[in-house]
């Protein structure tokens, strides 16, 4: 007589999985884990017709959609090679492209009225006046930057030189004013 063999409940739903209290049989083709590295890096089965230019467009689609996802496992050479290719970019391009750098523009002196006290030593001081607020009072740029200064210092002084401020592309953005403090002087 043969030996029968008795698969056990326990068996049994390791092997098959529980749909709705009854077994079903597991299909070999579904996998309900994320596929491996060999299982990614295998190419792409064309039908036997396929052309050779939509074999090879299937295949750079394919490599270009797991470069953008970023689906190389690390220690592949496709991954050294997208972080090469990062850090290739990182210290390799222009400064020129980035030109972020901040810069003086003529709305940052707004909320200071455009002026701003750049320094301060020993009884001389000097200013930065916005080029549009000396061309509002409708005079000669020397005696709208005293008359702006004498208002914002409210004591008596000299203006002792004006120096013009312009960006990259020549625009006047303001003056540079040096002015001495006569009431500190001996």
């Amino acid at each position: 007589m043969a030996p029968t063999t008795n698969i056990s409940a326990q068996s049994r739903s390791e092997s098959e999985p529980r749909i709705g209290g009854a077994t079903a049989p597991r299909d070999p083709s579904v996998s309900s884990s994320p596929p491996s590295a060999g299982e990614m890096a295998r190419p792409i089965q064309h039908p036997a017709g396929a052309s050779p230019l939509r074999r090879l467009l299937s295949e750079g689609w394919l490599v270009v959609r797991r470069s953008v996802l970023w689906s190389y496992e690390r220690g592949t050479w496709q991954y050294d090679l997208i972080v090469l290719a990062i850090l290739a970019f990182i210290f390799l391009s222009p400064r020129g492209w980035f030109s972020d750098r901040p810069t003086l523009e003529l709305s940052n002196l707004r909320h200071q009225q455009g002026i701003v006290e750049l320094s301060r030593v020993k009884g001389t001081a000097r200013y930065e006046v916005d080029a549009r607020l000396v061309e509002s009072l409708n005079l000669k740029a020397e005696d709208a930057i005293a008359i702006i200064i004498r208002q914002h210092v409210q004591k008596p002084c000299t203006v002792k030189s004006i120096a013009e401020y312009r960006d990259r592309n020549e625009i006047l953005l303001g003056y540079i004013v040096v002015v001495e403090d006569l009431s500190k002087t001996p």
